[in-house]
């Protein structure tokens, strides 16, 4: 990179810092909202749940003004004409274009709606904010930029009006497929490691690269990765989990429909044994769906799923970890068994630490089994094969 494009990657950077920090969204519409009539505002203001006001019907609206709600319709359509017209307008709206326009060409020109208000980064992002980004967004750089209705495959978003809504489409299906043939969940980075060696970019390479405008080949992996994230979010049919891995949004590894799958999700987010009360308020936090866990219902599925194992008590980790099931006897069995050799009292009560949260008493009593465990002259124990 030379001198000169630094210095100019620079001026952008500063120009979007600039931007992004005068984006107020609430104030912008109020300023275009004083420029109505009161009723004229108010009807946007009732429509689109702005200036603070509960969203409502046209049929709602009608009602309050006493007249059809066509009529609120037509007005509505009017007002937002007008809008268009104000010769604030164009002073208003200029640098919020450029900012929105300059975040969409980052991610490759297309956003899902909930991605693209969460990097918009607002000030303050309350519902009122939220409702005036996606006025302004819907309606104000409508000549700008283009939504994206939810379908089959996308959510809902935006994107520039130069990006192709097939090729994107495409590139979506070749990132479901990829993982589909992976059969297992996958982080960006793998999934942009197989995305950069299919045949499909190989062959579009070209243009996938021109929808990252002003793409620097020194920089293309990591555009890449942010256009990827970017089709990964707008996609239907591929979803993360709390881990932040990515899947098919079939799998239950990664939209749990079943307590059990929504216990190993917080087990491998928080990777370490917990109590069963501590999983039941952590599924409730993590707000998977609307089902709220209860701990009784949360302490059967553990107890049921041989996916878990009771370490101490109430204490629970995956199998998969290394945690083999049984009593505390039945693992020092299990230790002593593969180790093939006597061990002290020190090394099986360490072993059994590893596989157990519990009391050196509680080991020490198993340890006085004689049918199953030998104790040695010199105090080390071994299996008793008599």
């Amino acid at each position: 990179m030379n001198k000169q494009n630094s210095i100019l990657d620079k001026i952008i950077e500063s120009q979007e810092k600039q931007q992004a920090a005068s984006f107020n969204p609430g104030e912008l519409v109020s300023i275009l909202l004083r420029s109505l009539s009161n009723k004229e505002g108010d009807i946007l203001a009732r429509r689109f749940g702005l200036l603070g006001k509960e969203k409502e019907t046209l049929e709602q609206i009608g009602k309050h003004y006493e007249i059809t709600r066509e009529r609120i319709r037509q007005i509505e359509n009017a007002t937002i004409k007008k809008i268009h017209e104000l010769k604030e307008f164009k002073q208003q709206v200029e640098n919020v274009e450029q900012y929105i326009t300059r975040l969409l060409e980052n991610y490759g020109g297309i956003m899902e709606e909930n991605f693209l208000l969460n990097e918009i980064n607002l000030t303050e992002p309350n519902e009122s904010n939220l409702q005036s980004s996606r006025f302004i967004l819907n309606h104000l750089l409508n000549k700008k930029i283009d939504p994206i209705k939810s379908d089959s495959d996308f959510l809902s978003g935006w994107r520039l009006p130069i990006i192709s809504i097939d090729s994107a489409r495409e590139a979506v299906k070749v990132l479901a497929q990829i993982i589909a043939e992976q059969q297992k969940l996958l982080k960006i980075e793998d999934l942009l490691s197989h995305f950069l060696n299919s045949d499909y970019y190989q062959k579009n390479k070209d243009q996938i690269v021109a929808a990252k405008l002003g793409i620097k080949e020194e920089n293309l992996e990591q555009e890449i990765r942010k256009l990827i994230h970017s089709y990964l979010k707008i996609s239907k049919n591929i979803e993360q989990n709390i881990l932040g891995e990515w899947g098919l949004a079939s799998w239950q590894t990664v939209v749990p429909k079943r307590m059990s799958d929504k216990i190993y999700l917080v087990l491998r987010k928080i990777n370490k044994p917990l109590h069963f009360k501590e999983i039941t308020d952590l599924i409730n936090q993590s707000k998977f769906d609307k089902k709220i866990a209860y701990p009784p219902t949360i302490h059967n599925e553990l107890i049921l799923d041989n996916r878990f194992v009771l370490v101490g008590r109430g204490i629970y980790a995956l199998k998969e970890w290394g945690y083999q099931p049984g009593t505390v006897l039945d693992v020092i069995i299990e230790i002593l068994a593969k180790a093939g050799k006597p061990l002290t009292k020190e090394e099986v009560v360490q072993a059994v630490l590893n596989q157990r949260l519990v009391r050196k008493s509680t080991i020490y009593l198993a340890l006085t089994n004689k049918e199953k465990i030998k104790k040695l002259p010199d105090g080390n124990y071994i299996l008793n094969q008599s």
